[in-house]
């Protein structure tokens, strides 16, 4: 905020408020230390909205209650700061690196595609960001299994049924009974590409075509390849006394970063 607002043509009012705030800025300050832990937001950012916060109490603070604006404000700044965290901030607690590496892919294929070429595939955005090819797979992972759908929404259907009530529908899966623990030790071992097809196709649903796409496979390469993987996995667990089917864990098994 500028001093010179606090001169001029402005009603005395207005004047008394800005001198307030301008006395009381470093208020904001020691809140904004207290709380930049909580998210990863710019320290920049943070201020500002406590200054919003300031303001606000400064325009309600009301001296003949014999309390000091000091104390009157904090709570002001603090809870403008936390209720800027709470809606940018996610609820599930992930790598920010990883966030800032999928904003960095995201932002350099965009600029790409705005200049008419194709988007970059996984070794070239490594190669141009200076990281490994598992960060980027990680980082995508990391990106969907972030994304959040409402229980409410229509699956597709043709009726148009809510995704919670076809959940619910389902049933037992394949592969249900086996904790995702045991079946990622049974992954984890796989080279990359095996596991990522068994991982995106048969657990998360994912479409083939968006799979060979983010691979830079064909579909019937994808397929090929996603058959003889199933079939392998399944002779294991078989062998290990899971049955015909083995069981097949719904759902979606939480990003590692073993790759």
């Amino acid at each position: 905020m500028a001093r010179s607002a606090i001169v001029g043509t402005d009603p005395p009012a207005v004047r008394h408020r800005n001198a307030l705030v301008l006395r009381h800025l470093n208020l904001v300050h020691q809140q904004v230390n207290r709380l930049r832990h909580l998210c990863s937001e710019p320290v920049d950012d943070l201020v500002q909205i406590g200054r919003q916060g300031l303001i606000v109490a400064a325009e309600r603070f009301d001296p003949d209650r014999g309390v000091a604006f000091s104390s009157f404000a904090v709570p002001y700044i603090q809870g403008h700061i936390r209720h800027h965290i709470r809606d940018r901030v996610p609820v599930v607690r992930s790598s920010w690196r990883l966030r800032q590496l999928h904003a960095q892919m995201e932002q350099l294929n965009a600029s790409r595609l705005h200049d008419g070429q194709p988007p970059l595939g996984e070794e070239e955005l490594a190669s141009r960001l200076g990281c490994r090819v598992s960060r980027i797979r990680q980082a995508r992972e990391l990106h969907r299994a972030l994304q959040c759908t409402s229980l409410d929404r229509p699956c597709g259907t043709d009726d148009g049924t809510p995704l919670q009530e076809t959940l619910e529908a389902r049933g037992p899966q394949p592969l249900e009974g086996l904790a995702w623990q045991e079946l990622w030790e049974r992954l984890a071992p796989l080279p990359v590409d095996d596991r990522k097809l068994l991982l995106d196709c048969l657990v998360r649903q994912r479409p083939r075509r968006d799979v060979a796409a983010e691979m830079g496979w064909s579909v019937p390469r994808l397929s090929r390849r996603l058959r003889q993987c199933r079939l392998a996995l399944q002779e294991r667990l078989m062998a290990e006394g899971w049955g015909p089917a083995g069981p097949w864990p719904a759902g979606r098994p939480a990003v590692s970063s073993a790759h």
